[in-house]
C-alpha cells in the first residue's frame, strides 16, 4: 500500500517461491482469518481507507450470523444466513463437478470458516473488542 503510494510500481515474477502450510483443522483455520480480520481491520483505521468491494461482501457474514439469532422472532431473519450458506456449499460443488474432482465438493466448508473468521476479526477491531495480539 504505502509503495504504491509513493509512486512505486509493484511487480509480479514467478521466480517469487512461497512455502504455504495449511492448516490442519478448521479451528486454526478460524483463527488465523480472525487475525487477517483484525490486521485488514487496523490497516483500514490506520490508513482511513474504504475497503474494496470484495473485502467488504465479507464483512457482512458476522451481522448475517447474528441476524439468525433472531429466526425465533420471525423465520425471514435466518434468510440472509441460508443464503450465504448455499452459495458457499453451492461453488464447492459446481466447482467440483467443473473440475471433475468429488474431493473438492466440500470446498465452501473452509471458505465458510474463512469468512466468518474474518468477518469477526475485522468487526471486534474495528470496535475495540476482544483479545489482542492473538497470534494465528
Amino acid at each position: 500500500y504505502r509503495l504504491r503510494q509513493a509512486g512505486y510500481r509493484i511487480w509480479m515474477s514467478g521466480r517469487t517461491q512461497m512455502v504455504y502450510y495449511p492448516r490442519t483443522s478448521l479451528r486454526g483455520l478460524y483463527f488465523q482469518y480472525l487475525g487477517y480480520g483484525r490486521g485488514r481491520a487496523k490497516n483500514v483505521l490506520k490508513h482511513r481507507v474504504i475497503p474494496k468491494l470484495r473485502q467488504m461482501v465479507p464483512l457482512a457474514v458476522f451481522p448475517v450470523v447474528l441476524l439468525a439469532a433472531f429466526s425465533f422472532v420471525h423465520w425471514i431473519a435466518a434468510l440472509p444466513l441460508l443464503l450465504w450458506v448455499a452459495v458457499c456449499l453451492g461453488y464447492g460443488l459446481v466447482t467440483a463437478i467443473s473440475q471433475r474432482n468429488a474431493d473438492i465438493a466440500l470446498a465452501g466448508v473452509p471458505a465458510m470458516v474463512m469468512h466468518f473468521g474474518w468477518s469477526v476479526g475485522f468487526w471486534l477491531q474495528l470496535l475495540g473488542l476482544g483479545a489482542r495480539g492473538r497470534a494465528a
